[in-house]
């Protein structure tokens, strides 16, 4: 079972899926895309490692753990 975490004005929004369940994984890709064109950033780890060992992801991959989205930080 995989877990997407969004952060974002609202909080901490939690969608899972498994891979035993294709509805779950149509919707998380679906979701997946849908933050990427609002030009969120992905980032893939193991549920409970520490954020320095995330990776930023580019595909919706349904064997990752967690998946958390964070919104892009300007500068200025």
């Amino acid at each position: 079972m995989g877990t997407m975490r969004i952060l974002d004005h609202t909080g901490d929004t939690c969608v899972a899926w498994s891979l035993d369940d294709p509805a779950s994984l149509a919707e998380a890709e679906a979701l997946f895309e849908r933050l990427r064109a609002e030009r969120k950033i992905p980032f893939a780890r193991a549920v409970g490692a520490p954020a320095a060992d995330a990776e930023r992801v580019s595909r919706f991959d349904p064997a990752a753990e967690e998946i958390v989205w964070v919104r892009p930080v300007q500068g200025g």
